[in-house]
């Protein structure tokens, strides 16, 4: 939840907070399926960020948005943008992308129609709702490498944000990278997540034993299993 006051700024949920804490002072910014135009508006706001584009795929979202963005006076730092993904962002626009809060085979689909990620100079801010094994996969495939990683509980609800860059010598391809990418067990939140891949995992398992099939993928999620046990259990 977001808390807005006409007279003062509103605060960021704990989501798109860990979001803002993985931009690089003074870019240009890109938030892609922006809705309301929070994360933009308040980077400004701050002094974080001088310009920013707020992209959206759907008009009434978008609408809130350049709401927003007038309420708040950000209009000459602020563009809003119907945008499918990164299809209207040109690359010479932006080097700080965020592409949050939807799920991740659609964030890896979005990368994958703009080869022009593929720039050193571009960071990218990842926060999946789903699918977050998927869009690790598809990184490291693709010679993404995840420089930071935070789990935040927003919520009922525990997510990843990830900050990746084309940097292909220094891909992830462990076992467990997709579970939890570059996670420790250093904190409560990122703990919680570990905990909830375990969990999953050892539904995979249960799920497969009753099938009585695929022994030899019971024996490699176990693996994987006892690798993310041994995390945790490390940091206790």
């Amino acid at each position: 939840m977001l808390f807005l006051n006409k007279k003062k700024l509103f605060q960021l949920d704990r989501r798109l907070q860990t979001c803002a804490s993985m931009v690089r002072e003074n870019q240009v910014l890109a938030d892609i399926g922006t809705d309301h135009a929070y994360l933009p508006i308040w980077l400004v706001k701050k002094g974080v960020i001088q310009k920013a584009i707020a992209a959206d795929i759907n008009m009434g979202p978008l609408q809130k948005a350049a709401f927003n963005i007038r309420r708040y006076n950000v209009g000459k730092q602020v563009d809003a943008r119907l945008s499918d993904g990164l299809e209207l962002i040109f690359p010479n626009e932006a080097d700080d992308i965020v592409i949050a809060g939807m799920g991740g085979e659609l964030i890896a689909d979005i990368i994958e129609k703009a080869p022009w990620l593929k720039d050193v100079q571009k960071h990218l801010i990842l926060q999946p709702m789903t699918s977050a094994p998927e869009l690790r996969t598809y990184l490291s495939e693709h010679g993404f490498a995840v420089k930071q990683e935070q789990a935040v509980q927003d919520g009922d609800h525990i997510y990843t944000v990830m900050q990746a860059e084309y940097d292909p010598e220094h891909v992830q391809t462990s076992q467990v990278f997709p579970y939890i990418g570059i996670l420790k067990a250093d904190s409560d939140e990122n703990k919680a997540y570990i905990h909830q891949q375990c969990s999953r995992l050892q539904k995979r398992i249960n799920g497969l034993r009753q099938s009585g099939r695929q022994e030899a993928l019971v024996n490699e999620t176990e693996q994987i299993l006892g690798q993310l046990q041994q995390v945790l259990s490390q940091a206790e």
